[in-house]
């Protein structure tokens, strides 16, 4: 079946009753295995289709989904989105934004080689990740090894003009890891992402999820104080993702942003740089067009410290009268676009993580983050549970736990004194990256 002509077909007919209408369909397909102790725990093969219409009629939505396909079951869809377009309540900011060219370019998402992959190839992926990890440490007494996938179609077609289409792929291999000693036991985490799956490196999520594992072995608090704090690039990321919930034009509107008022002013220091770019090469959330059909961009959101601006989809851009920054997503064609971020990142420095700890007299390295409810994008709160290794003179010391560690979001900001060299993506609602960074005069809650 050709889905875009399908898409452009219902909007045809829709538009005939006078109505602005737009179209999304998605065609996926997923895998999932789970390998612990050298066995297959898990192996799921999905397949997925949908169809998405929305109707928008004097600034009166309707919207409706259907996994079928059939032309009774598309028609009935189309009907009903029509249908809830006529008791919706009007908004005047409610339209299709206007249709822009994306720019003709390769942006590396796609890899036609994944869907010949042989599952087996994916099962001996995820087994050789565990293996590797249990034969580098003793101490390893799980390395529970997973492996996804998917391959995904967007089409997409509006009464504006719209038709397009695009493909991507996504292939993931982590662990989750836990290590024991003779007094206490220790999770760790490693991952290794990309959009094509002969650069997923079971050996690097080996290395990565024994060290986290083993590092924090025999842990114990330390006495409460003010201190810097280095956070590993993974930890950053954490973070980084509720800062990018008050960087949004609808977050700036409703009042639930700790950053209003503050445009063109300074909100952290100079080592301060945000990005959110839907168009990044092989970046694990570009796209050449968004959610709505605008086409993606990269916003410079924090530059330097300063607050330059925010990511929108039509509608609160709409509300500010500016553009639409390409930023509508959705979870599913279940799902109405809203504006939310791509790939958000803070600007690596040149630093190495190693130089970024041997200049910390006194201070804690970060390396997992527990009870991240106490992070409040609204009004800056910032506060979690943490574990890590404490830094002396420069040196990792001895392992650390049972603390919290406590600032604000705007101190956090200000108080960024180094930006590490080593970033890193996680497709983490969406897809968020962070280097090492270090923040100082942060409260560590321990022992009195």
């Amino acid at each position: 079946m050709d889905y875009l002509q399908l898409a452009n077909d219902v909007v045809k007919n829709l538009a005939a009753h006078g109505v602005a209408a737009e179209v999304m369909i998605t065609d996926s397909r997923e895998t999932d295995i789970r390998v612990d102790r050298g066995q297959v725990e898990q192996l799921a093969q999905n397949t997925n289709k949908g169809m998405g219409v929305r109707v928008i009629d004097g600034g009166r939505v309707g919207y409706a989904y259907t996994s079928d396909f059939s032309p009774r079951a598309v028609e009935e869809t189309a009907r009903a989105a029509l249908e809830l377009a006529q008791i919706a309540t009007p908004d005047e900011h409610r339209a299709l934004p206007d249709v822009m060219a994306a720019p003709d370019e390769d942006l590396g998402i796609y890899d036609p080689e994944l869907e010949g992959i042989p599952t087996d190839q994916k099962v001996e992926l995820a087994k050789k990740a565990e293996a590797l990890a249990l034969e580098a440490e003793p101490r390893m007494i799980q390395a529970q090894s997973n492996y996804g996938d998917f391959i995904a179609h967007v089409y997409m077609a509006n009464s504006n003009g719209l038709s397009a289409s695009y493909s991507r792929t996504a292939a993931y291999n982590y662990i989750m890891g836990v290590a024991k000693d003779d007094s206490d036991m220790a999770m760790g985490f490693g991952l290794s992402a990309s959009n094509t799956f002969r650069e997923v490196d079971p050996a690097q999520v080996a290395r990565e999820a024994v060290r986290r594992a083993t590092l924090t072995l025999g842990a114990k608090p330390v006495p409460t104080q003010t201190a810097s704090v280095v956070f590993d690039p993974f930890i950053m990321a954490e973070l980084l993702y509720y800062l990018s919930l008050a960087l949004t034009g609808e977050a700036m509107q409703r009042g639930k942003s700790f950053l209003i008022g503050r445009m063109g002013k300074e909100v952290g220091s100079d080592k301060v740089t945000l990005l959110d770019n839907g168009r990044m090469k092989g970046g694990f959330a570009s796209a050449p067009f968004d959610a709505e059909g605008v086409p993606t961009s990269a916003t410079r959101l924090i530059d330097e410290g300063v607050l330059q601006a925010v990511i929108y989809d039509s509608y609160s851009a709409r509300r500010d009268g500016a553009r639409p920054t390409g930023n509508a997503q959705r979870e599913s064609h279940r799902s109405l676009p809203k504006a939310g971020i791509s790939n958000f990142y803070i600007q690596p420095g040149h630093d190495s993580p190693e130089d970024i700890i041997a200049s910390v007299q006194n201070g804690l390295y970060v390396t997992r983050i527990m009870q991240t409810g106490g992070v409040n994008p609204i009004n800056g709160d910032c506060s979690m549970a943490a574990s890590g290794v404490w830094i002396e003179n420069g040196q990792l010391t001895h392992p650390v736990n049972g603390v919290t560690i406590a600032t604000t979001l705007p101190d956090l900001l200000n108080n960024v004194t180094a930006v590490g060299s080593d970033l890193r993506f996680i497709p983490l609602f969406g897809s968020i990256g962070s280097p090492t960074v270090r923040v100082d005069n942060m409260t560590i809650g321990g022992t009195a």
